[in-house]
């Protein structure tokens, strides 16, 4: 597989937590290296600044204004409109047991909103699929906001008892 990638060196910052944008990441290009099996296959990591007018906001289901735009694309299989309808469903996947918990995309999803963020996909069948991520740009810099820690939650003796029919769920 080769790896284009390409980072606007002047990009406006954003308020993430850098851990889970790089889980968004890796799980994006995991699934992408999964997606490109036959012949050689390309991954393409873009991040640049971009304005969305009203429209093309309303289409990421966003507010007019300034994103950070992270697309991660592939040359791999592609997704029938059916897949790609429950691909961030929680459990949904295309893979056979033992391959995957269908969390992936879930969580990927999760993490875009919770930045206040949005994610859109294209994909065709034979030709590949491309991710589209966005997150507001901080027009300012903002003073570092360190949270305090809360205190740890204390039992008092309780047990948690996991039970599922899949045991990499378990796990």
């Amino acid at each position: 597989i080769e790896i284009d990638a390409a980072v606007d060196p002047d990009l406006p910052p954003v308020l993430a937590d850098a851990t889970q944008i790089h889980q968004v990441v890796m799980n994006l290009a995991a699934n992408a290296a999964a997606a490109m099996t036959v012949g050689p296959g390309r991954l393409v990591v873009r991040c640049s600044a971009v304005d969305l007018d009203a429209p093309g906001a309303a289409d990421a289901g966003l507010a007019p204004g300034r994103y950070v735009r992270l697309s991660i694309e592939d040359t791999g299989c592609g997704m029938p409109q059916d897949v790609l309808e429950r691909i961030f469903d929680p459990f949904f996947t295309t893979k056979g047991p033992g391959e995957g918990t269908g969390l992936g995309l879930s969580v990927v999803h999760g993490i875009v909103k919770a930045h206040e963020g949005a994610i859109t996909v294209e994909s065709r069948v034979g030709e590949g699929t491309a991710f589209r991520i966005y997150f507001p740009a901080l027009l300012e810099r903002q003073p570092s906001r360190a949270r305090p820690r809360p205190a740890a939650a204390r039992g008092q003796g309780e047990h948690i008892l996991c039970v599922d029919d899949e045991p990499a769920l378990v796990e």
